[in-house]
């Protein structure tokens, strides 16, 4: 079994070939990320660490308990108005107008194959070679709901995300924000790493050290454009391409997206890829729902290389379609940069003859 929950210790582990992904629901409902790394085993909650910080809001639940609060924790969903202060993953606008979503865990289920996306492009894979963890969390006042997804291909190093936003209420709400995929990481120090580029210079690499603050990519095309990718690497410091830590994230859709890095006041980070802020609000009536496209995730300890390598490996056998999946592909011959549009059947005959000489 790749996807584990122990009842005891209210976990949900993710065992991939090589790394580890682990969540926990704590004592008052709410979904935290504990652990994305090599692959190990045990309860990682005793990485999680509470002590009165001042200034961070505590929710209601906590009392006069001061040590908690979700601006220092580490979470699956972070949504707006729960008192975490860092860019979130979701905002939505309630009803009455609010913007506060406080996502509290309902319930889960593991089942075997790979969920699908109904109108969106998502790696599949046969149910032997992959694993499904679904999780239900619920605004308990709007009646908003957060499906989230997992999908585990663990040969391949593997994990997917998408979310679903389910209108649980009886009147409107709008999605302004949505991200299905973020990471917390408790400490280290990290650069992100970005694709940009322009006509004729596309994909040129950027490593830049995650400061306090946020950084951002993204694309208000309405494409993914070549002006950035919506691929970006998460790398710890030293990290090269034979060696270190580092994250990928991936989004498998080609329109407008952002990617958002930032520290906080703790010298936290937090990764997340989802749809373009500026050009997204989604509004959804009573009983209607929204699923957004899949993220990729990948962890690598054996560098860069590595981590492009497991998401080759899994683009290639579960993402590619049709007949030329695992066949030589056709060359497409450019004639545009050979004649700038001032030719004839025969001198495009000529040209392929003289490409099918090299």
């Amino acid at each position: 079994m790749s996807i584990l929950y122990d009842e005891k210790q209210n976990t949900l582990t993710l065992h991939t070939k090589n790394t580890t992904y682990q969540m926990q629901v704590d004592r008052y409902g709410f979904l935290l990320h504990l652990y994305y790394g090599k692959r190990a085993d045990g309860c990682m909650d005793y990485l999680l660490t509470f002590y009165d910080r001042g200034f961070s809001g505590n929710p209601y639940d906590a009392g006069k308990d001061k040590t908690y609060s979700m601006d220092a924790l580490p979470q699956e969903f972070p949504s707006l108005g729960t008192g975490d202060y860092r860019t979130p993953a979701c905002i939505i606008k309630n009803t009455d107008r609010t913007y506060s979503s406080d996502f509290r865990y309902v319930s889960h289920s593991i089942r075997e194959g790979k969920y699908s996306l109904k109108g969106l492009p998502a790696v599949y894979a046969d149910a032997e070679e992959a694993q499904t963890l679904e999780v239900v969390l619920e605004d308990r006042v709007s009646k908003v709901q957060a499906v989230l997804y997992y999908g585990v291909l663990p040969e391949y190093d593997v994990i997917t995300r998408s979310v679903k936003i389910v209108n649980g209420s009886s009147g409107h709400v709008s999605v302004k924000k949505l991200a299905p995929a973020c990471l917390d990481m408790l400490g280290g120090e990290y650069d992100f790493i970005t694709f940009y580029g322009r006509h004729a210079m596309e994909r040129n690499y950027q490593r830049l050290p995650v400061g306090h603050g946020v950084s951002k990519i993204g694309s208000l095309r309405g494409t993914s454009s070549h002006q950035y990718n919506p691929a970006v690497i998460l790398a710890e410091r030293e990290t090269t391409e034979t060696a270190g830590g580092c994250y990928a994230m991936s989004f498998v859709y080609s329109g407008g997206f952002q990617s958002e890095a930032g520290m906080d006041q703790y010298y936290q980070t937090r990764l997340l890829m989802g749809l373009c802020e500026e050009q997204f609000a989604y509004p959804l009536e009573a009983g209607e729902e929204f699923q957004s496209p899949e993220v990729i995730l990948s962890y690598s300890s054996e560098g860069i290389g590595k981590l492009s390598q497991n998401l080759h490996r899994c683009m290639r056998g579960h993402l590619c379609r049709g007949k030329y999946k695992e066949s030589v592909r056709p060359i497409l011959l450019n004639s545009w940069e050979a004649f700038y549009f001032d030719f004839t059947g025969e001198d495009l005959v000529k040209l392929a003859e003289q490409a099918a000489d090299l």
